[in-house]
């Protein structure tokens, strides 16, 4: 399981802040353990241990009551294998070090970034199919507006937009004015010194050809009702 997964997890876990005092102690005595076991080094003696447990347990429900017990362990993990920077001893001054250097990292920044976004995805109700065209139709509506205000054409894509109205019915080009826009951008080729293929240019001429249609039909609109609306967007 990769880090990124394992903090995820751990991140999910219960905070030490809901915890009662003595709740957090066998956790604590597990993780220091197995910390040792880690760094190759042998637990102090059984009092010198339980006075250890006993500082760090207090002090992670009082300056890190937002942590996790699988947070703590990992940070431990981490700072075992030198994440942090090197120490002297596994002692209060180091971990309490190896806790703040993990609770200010940007690994643990992201990954509870990461799992507000996906929090508040999952709390948000599906998108309707009729949201998502309301939202398409008044993406037309601003683009002819924008059009009408003076914006030149090739900056409001219109490739998209003509694609857009085609499938809503909305333009209807015959096949007859479809080759004319065809022939008249036939000769496009992109400003400066761009080499490219004959493939990658004729999507342009397609793309160039939209474009015209699209003016063509604005134009027309705009003529017909310099006031009006976009025809079954409005």
């Amino acid at each position: 399981m990769s880090l990124e997964i394992r903090l995820q997890h751990a991140i999910a876990d219960r905070r030490l802040a809901s915890y009662q005092p003595g709740e957090v102690l066998p956790a604590v005595n597990q993780i220091l353990l197995q910390t040792y076991v880690l760094l190759g080094f042998s637990p102090p003696r059984e009092r010198d241990l339980g006075i250890l447990i006993a500082k760090l347990a207090a002090d992670l429900q009082e300056s890190y009551p937002s942590l996790t017990l699988q947070e703590v362990a990992l940070c431990f993990e981490l700072g075992a294998k030198g994440e942090y920077g090197d120490f002297m001893g596994l002692n209060l001054r180091t971990v309490t070090r190896w806790l703040k250097s993990y609770q200010t990292s940007d690994l643990r920044y992201q990954a509870v970034v990461e799992r507000e976004r996906a929090k508040a995805q999952a709390a948000l109700p599906p998108v309707s199919e009729a949201y998502k065209e309301e939202c398409e139709r008044a993406f037309l509506r601003r683009i002819f507006e924008q059009y009408r205000a003076g914006y030149p054409i090739e900056r409001l894509y219109p490739a998209r937009v003509y694609l857009s109205l085609q499938a809503r019915g909305i333009i209807r080009n015959t096949p007859e004015e479809k080759r004319a826009a065809m022939h008249q951008a036939a000769g496009y080729r992109p400003a400066g010194t761009m080499k490219i293929d004959e493939e990658t240019r004729q999507a342009m001429v397609r793309q160039q050809a939209m474009a015209i249609c699209l003016k063509r039909f604005f134009d027309d609109l705009i003529e017909k009702q310099p006031n009006g609306l976009l025809p079954d967007a409005a």
